[in-house]
This record gives C-alpha cells, structure tokens and sequence, in this order.
C-alpha cells in the first residue's frame, strides 16, 4: 500500500469524528451568526460541524479571543476574514479542505498564540508564500500535521520548514515526518526556532533513528514520536543538549538492542521526568531491572509507562533493587510478567494490572519496603487465587487497591496496615463470603471512608456464611454496585442481594432450627459415649486391673535391662596432659593390672582421623564411669572441662540420673579455685583425695 493511501484511510476513518466540547461555561446561539455558538460573552466562538465554505465564512466580532472552525469545507480563507480580531490568540482550522493560503490570510493577527490547521489538504506546489506566517508574531504553539504531504511530481515528508523560520518565538510544534525508505531528518532551518522545546510527530513513518534525525532541534526538551514504526534506535538519537525531560516512543517496534541503546542515551539526560514506552517492544521478553532502577538514578525521573509490551519477569538484584526515589508513578501493566519485586519506599502508583503475578504474589510480595508512600495499586487480573499474608504491609498512605477480576474466594490477607484506605474493588472474583474476623472488624473501622466492589461475585447463602452476611447488613452503606451481588443457596438457588436483610432473616430463623437440632444430637451422642465407656470398664475391671499390674511389672523388668548395658570401657579417664606420668605410671598399673578393669586413655585409644570431640563423647558413652584426675592444669584445660561437661550430659540424658562421674583431686585445691558446677558436684556426689604415696602405690582416702 502506497504512503499516501496510509495517510488518507488514517485521516478519514481514524480522526474524523464529533469533537467533544467541554468547559465551565454555557454555550449559547451567536446573534452574528445562528450557525455558531458563543460562550462568555461572545468571546468564545465555536463554529464547528457546520458545511461553511470560502463563500459563507461568517463575520466574526473584533472582541473574540478563541475561534474554533473545525470539521468544515473550507478551501481558501479569504485575506480580509481575520484581519480585524486583534485580541485572537487561539484559532483552530483542523479538518477543512485546504489547499492553500493566500497572502494576509493572517494579517492583524498580533496577538495570536496558538494556530491549528491540522487535518487540510495543502498543496505546497502551488507556491504558498514563504512568509505567510510572518505576521503570527506572538505565535508559540503550532498544529500543521495531517496534511496532505504527496502530490503528483514531488515528495514531502515533512511540512516545508521555509514556512517555519519567521516564528522566533514558537515553542511547540505539531507535524508530520518520515519515509519507508529514505533515512529521514529535520532541515537545518529549525536551528533559528531557538525557542522551540517541543516535538509532537503525528504521521509518522520512521523505521530508523539517528544522531542525525533531531540533530537540528537542539533546544527540545519534549518529544512525542508515537506510532513511528521504529525498529532500530541508533546511540546519539536524543538531542545534544541533553535536556530531554519528556519522551514518548510508544507503539513501535524496537527489539532488545534498541532497548538498550536507548536506555543507555537517557543516562546522559538528567532532567529526564516522562518516559513513555508502551507497547515499544512487542518481541522483547527481558527487561534488565538496571533499567528500572541504576540507569535511571541520575535523572529526575518521576513516570514511566513500559505497558502493553511482553515482559515476563522484573526482578531487583543486589546491584539493581531500589527505584528512584524521584519514581512516583510506575506501570508495567498488560505485560506478562510472572515475577516483580523492588525497594519502592517513595512510588505513589503502581499499576501491574493484566500480568501473571498470581503464583508469585501468593506466598511474596512486590516489594521489601516495610513503609511505603504507595497511594494506587492495581494487580487486577493476575490469576490471584490467594495472597501473601503481608502484601499490604507498610501501605499506611494507600487510598484506593484494585483486585478485581481475579480468582480470590476470600479475603484471608491482612487489612490493618491499610488505615487510608478509600476504595477496594474486589469485583469479578469467586468471594463467597469474608470468613476472617479480623479482616471484617479492619474493614468496620474504616466504614466512614471506604467503598468496597464485590460485583460479580457469588456470595454463599448458607449457615457457614451467616457472620458474614450479617456483617454486611451492618454495614451495608460501605458496599457499591449492591444491584450486582448475588447469592446461592445450598439448593442452588441463585438470588440477587437487592434485600439483603431479608436474606439474612430468613437464614437467621434456619440456622437458628439447625443449630439446635445439632446441639441435641452432639450431646446425645456423647452422652450415651460417655455411659458406653463407663460400663465397659465396670464389666471387664478386674481384667483390666490384672493388665495393669503386668504391664508395669514387664516395664520395670524391661528399664532394669537397659539400665545394665555392656560397656566397651570399664573407666574413662580424664586427665590433663600435665599428670599424663600419673595416669600411666599409677592408675593404668593399679587399674588395669592389678583390677583386671579396661580404662580408655586419650593417648592410647581415641581414634586417629576423627574429631577429638566425637572421640570424646564416644569414649565417656561406652563407658560405665568417668574418672576426672583433678588438677589446676585440669580446670585450665578447654579439653578437660569438656570432658567433664560431657559426663555430666551423659550421666543426667543417657543414664537416668545415674551418677558416672568420679572425681580424683591429685592437687589440694581451695573451694574458691573450682567453677561452680564441679563444686556444686563435691558437695552432692562421692569423690576422692589422692593424699600420699606408698611404696606399693597409691593411697586413696575416701570422703563423704
């Protein structure tokens, strides 16, 4: 399809339609001419729809301020029509037939600020005059999109910038640009338009952008490049000066490279505020969370719009997690995004509307910040069939959340961090009724500032949902779109609410017989339990009595097997290695030889390899005592006073209490010098003083 045909199906079947007119002001028929309508005192003229022609033009008062002549037939304005309104500063001419504009069409037009002549059919070879805006002095805003840019012998593609270079003080500018084929560019005459900061391109054809393309708009701080069919965006594409505070690049179709690039030109613009990139890229599944959070730090960001597009998952890592704090509003809706988490203490809205969050938001929330400025969030039609318990935890400042068309069945989150909240549209879910207490009492106190949406859902009219009924009869002015609630009985009879107090009696008298007849059957029941068990045991008690005093003979037959155990080691000994020509010159003769006993010396029996605690736990467990040869090495000992800690765990945990531990004080020791534990021991259990040598040995005195 040739360029032109695009251009005239998107002019007559997009863009001709009725235009609504609205303000603060009552429209009333004009006494110079009953086809228009004036407002405030005829100094608002609205002439649109109206079939007026280049011969029934009406003649217009001098004190008119706006003129609207929109959606008419007009080919060529008479020079003398305006010539005389010297207060108009706004006229709009969008959507006639024209085709060319003489010479002092615009004469006396001093005043005029703003000029449309969108939608018209200029033919700029029939040599429209260079200067025909000269006279616009005040012009600062300018509409010249959707003309008719082909003609039979020549191409433009843009509207003729030798129009445009008389108005020094323009500052915005509507118009057309591109080619299918042609790397397209603006002249170099815009560079006298120094006070023109923004771009509006309507009919746009755009496959590729350059550092080339803006390179003679430096001063633009606002561009809006909708619809341009871009599909690669090269690095320098922005203006040089770097001041971009608006862009729109929606509705394109740039792929994973562009992406990039153009993420990374918007590092370079600081005062960045606006940027729009819905449906931009329609075969991107990636998005990198730096460019939601690091590449943007640096400017002064406040919107972005990347909805509409594929995304399947956002997630912050270490490096990229907090959004700007100049982020306010954020909206990754109509994505199909699976995962979204990120720091947002200082976001107001967040829109994740149309995504498939619903697994993910079940057990997690979409962020960390424990107190949030979040006053909009919408995750409607997510496939959320439960949510996370905290979800709305730190939304102190949240007025309005949008659940709706999800698949909750109840409202098991938690409300009460929401104490601003204003609107909760729960609508189109499969609620059958609120069963938290605590959610319904949150809910009451906010009852003088919220509206609740539960349309379209099916309410259980049944006994189990009687509470909650009855909370809503109470409650009943907090409830919007009341005519859309229905209700469904246990016989599957389905009724719209539009009486709920009805309803509610006439469950209340229902349940009220169920409830009773319960009672009595639940008592009955175990009444008669109660007399079953009590003769049973009066039939067989002397069966039962025998049975009782075999089994606690058996037990205590059984506890005195176990408590008997073979042991691998008759003694272990623990023993600094400061005494070690003690223990192997004294007690392994005496012990070993002479008592036929088997002690378990570290030196002589840990296993090499193994840990030296698991040494030690297993030697003191396969042990039928433990010996502790106290010194002062021994109490300085790490080692040692494990030993003994274990023996003491072993004796009260695997010996029932038993005591195991036998303490040999080599070394006269003061009370004070013992830690507490080993004298609290002493005082309780049987230990020994090593008090003199004989030749035949050691001589033990016993005490206590």
């Amino acid at each position: 399809m040739k360029l032109s045909n695009v251009y005239i199906t998107s002019v007559y079947v997009i863009y001709i339609m009725p235009v609504v007119i609205t303000g603060i002001f009552t429209e009333n028929v004009c006494k110079f001419d009953q086809r228009c309508k004036c407002s405030n005192l005829s100094i608002e003229v609205y002439c649109d729809h109206k079939n007026i022609t280049d011969g029934n033009i009406p003649h217009f008062p001098k004190e008119v301020y706006k003129l609207f002549m929109r959606f008419n037939k007009v080919m060529i304005i008479p020079p003398t029509t305006f010539n005389h309104l010297e207060t108009l500063t706004e006229l709009d001419l969008s959507w006639n037939r024209l085709s060319y504009i003489e010479e002092g069409t615009f004469y006396g037009l001093s005043s005029l600020k703003t000029l449309s002549i969108k939608g018209n059919c200029l033919n700029y070879s029939l040599e429209i005059p260079n200067d025909i805006f000269k006279p616009l002095v005040s012009l600062t805003h300018l509409n010249v999109a959707r003309n008719m840019l082909f003609y039979t012998d020549r191409e433009f593609h843009t509207f003729p910038s030798v129009f445009l270079t008389p108005l020094n003080k323009l500052q915005s500018i509507e118009v057309d640009a591109g080619h299918p084929s042609l790397l397209f560019r603006f002249s170099n005459r815009y560079l006298s338009l120094t006070h023109l900061t923004r771009l509006k391109i309507d009919f746009c054809w755009l496959p590729s952008v350059t550092n080339l393309t803006f390179l003679y708009l430096p001063y633009l701080e606002y561009i809006e490049m909708t619809n341009c069919k871009i599909q690669n965006y090269d690095v320098g594409t922005l203006p040089k000066r770097k001041k971009i505070r608006y862009l729109d690049i929606s509705h394109n179709r740039l792929n994973d490279d562009s992406l990039l690039t153009l993420m990374q030109d918007l590092l370079l613009h600081d005062e960045l505020q606006v940027l729009k990139m819905t449906n931009s890229f329609p075969l991107v599944l990636d998005y990198n969370p730096a460019y939601l959070t690091s590449q943007l730090n640096e400017t002064k960001i406040e919107e972005i719009y990347v909805n509409n597009n594929s995304f399947i998952e956002i997630n912050g890592d270490e490096k990229n997690f907090m959004l700007p704090t100049t982020l306010k509003v954020c909206d990754f809706s109509n994505n199909k995004l699976g995962k979204f988490y990120f720091g947002m203490p200082y976001l107001s809205i967040l829109n994740l509307r149309n995504n498939s969050l619903g697994t993910y938001l079940s057990s997690k929330r979409y962020t960390n910040s424990s107190q949030t400025e979040l006053r909009k969030v919408d995750i409607s039609n997510n496939l959320i069939y439960d949510l996370s318990y905290s979800m709305f935890h730190g939304h102190v400042k949240t007025v309005k959340i949008n659940l709706s068309k999800n698949k909750l069945t109840d409202v098991t989150f938690d409300l009460s961090h929401l104490v601003s909240l204003k609107e909760l549209d729960l609508s189109s879910n499969n609620i059958g009724g609120i069963s938290s207490q605590a959610s319904m009492d949150t809910l009451h106190k906010l009852s003088k500032q919220l509206q609740i949406d539960l349309s379209n859902n099916l309410f259980k009219c049944s006994c189990k949902n009687l509470v909650f009924l009855q909370w809503m009869t109470a409650n009943l002015d907090m409830f919007i779109f009341k005519h859309k609630y229905a209700c469904r009985f246990d016989n599957n009879d389905v009724v719209y609410l539009t009486n709920v107090n009805d309803i509610v009696k006439q469950l209340e008298k229902g349940c009220n017989s169920y409830t009773t007849l319960m009672i009595s059957v639940t008592m009955g029941i175990t009444a008669a339990s109660i007399i079953l068990f009590v003769g049973l045991m009066f039939r067989f008690r002397w069966k039962l009595r025998y049975l009782y005093y075999m089994t606690r003979q058996k037990y205590n037959v059984f506890k005195r097997i176990q408590s008997s155990p073979d042991y691998k080691y008759d003694a272990f000994i623990s023993y600094a290695d400061e005494d070690t020509d003690f223990v192997v010159k004294e007690i392994i003769p005496n012990l070993e030889r002479d008592e036929n006993m088997k002690l378990c010396i570290h030196q002589r029996d840990f296993i090499p390899g193994q840990e030296i605690t698991q040494n030690i736990t297993n030697g003191i467990h396969h042990s039928r005592w433990t010996i502790c040869i106290l010194t002062r090495s021994f109490l300085d000992s790490y080692y040692c006073m494990f030993e003994f800690n274990m023996a003491r765990m072993e004796s009260i945990y695997s010996r029932d209490g038993q005591n195991i531990l036998f303490l040999i004080f080599y070394e006269q020791l003061r009370p004070k010098d013992l830690p507490l534990v080993i004298l609290e021991l002493v005082q309780k259990q049987s230990y020994i003083e090593c008090t003199q040598m004989t030749n035949k040995g050691i001589l033990f005195l016993g005490r206590k």
